[in-house]
């Protein structure tokens, strides 16, 4: 019988590879799509979407280059250069970051946009949007910015030796910033548009790409919470089950697991936004 290690390098050779090139073929058609025509640029909500793509461009190239040459060849390149093992870890929690931040500011742009009062509909200009966008980017290259610090090289295992910034970025960054925030942004928000859309005045008002857009951000809303509630779920139970005695065997299984969860992540958002900016252009 094939042991749990055999299991996760193929999965990663023959499953993880294709999701993942599918995963950053679609942001990378989002960057392209949405940077090569003024009337995407000038607005809000698709202008978020931009800097959301190229933010996970970078993400999939970074981590997907270094996990699948780490598990489907057994070269971690992150062993191989201090630089990239700091930087890594940077690029990833940085873009992951930034894309989710700017996902959730284009589900509030929806929301002011279909508002029936003029002084919420007001606030969805392009000047803010530059403004909060270029706020956001900052926010999350200095947040992370330990990462640059705390992570290193040691018994030939790259990773955070700070148990202070540790802590934090299990139970801010990770818990709050990228999964609690998130799912009550989208949820409460886009549940906000979808009412706004259904009154009679706001739907005549949506005509064209506006309306198509607002539909496409619902679509946002549904792969957020698909992609983030099973990841939090298997968290969950790592942290919980740190301190447990596992066995070798126990420890792959969970480690297959976590593979699958994240590869069926990158299919989630590669597909579905692919199908999403196609049908919305």
């Amino acid at each position: 019988m094939a042991s749990w290690s055999y299991i996760t390098q193929m999965y990663t050779l023959y499953a993880f590879i294709p999701f993942c090139s599918i995963g950053f073929f679609g942001s990378l058609m989002n960057t392209i799509i949405l940077s090569t025509s003024r009337m995407y640029r000038t607005q809000p909500c698709t202008f978020f979407l931009l800097i959301a793509a190229i933010a996970q461009s970078v993400q999939y190239l970074t981590a997907g280059i270094s996990r699948i040459s780490a598990i489907g060849f057994h070269t971690d390149l992150t062993l191989l250069s201090p630089v990239w093992c700091k930087m890594r870890q940077y690029l990833i929690d940085t873009c992951y970051g930034v894309a989710f931040t700017c996902e959730c500011l284009a589900t509030i742009d929806r929301f002011l946009l279909t508002s029936r009062a003029a002084n919420l509909r007001q606030l969805s200009k392009i000047k803010w949007a530059y403004c909060v966008s270029a706020g956001v980017v900052a926010f999350w290259t200095l947040t992370c910015a330990p990462d640059l610090i705390f992570v290193y090289i040691s018994s030939n295992v790259c990773g955070n030796y700070n148990n202070i910034w540790g802590t934090y970025y299990s139970y801010v960054n990770y818990w709050l910033f990228y999964t609690i925030a998130p799912l009550v942004i989208v949820i409460v928000f886009g549940t906000l548009a979808y009412r706004n859309m259904r009154t009679v005045a706001n739907t005549r008002r949506l005509q064209g790409a506006d309306r198509q857009l607002t539909y496409m951000i619902f679509g946002q809303i549904i792969l957020i919470i698909i992609s983030v509630l099973p990841g939090a779920i298997f968290h969950a139970y790592s942290s919980a089950s740190i301190s447990v005695s596992k066995t070798a065997e126990q420890a792959n299984i969970e480690y297959f697991i976590f593979n699958v969860l994240n590869s069926l992540g990158n299919i989630t958002y590669g597909v579905s936004k692919t199908f999403l900016i196609l049908s919305f252009c």
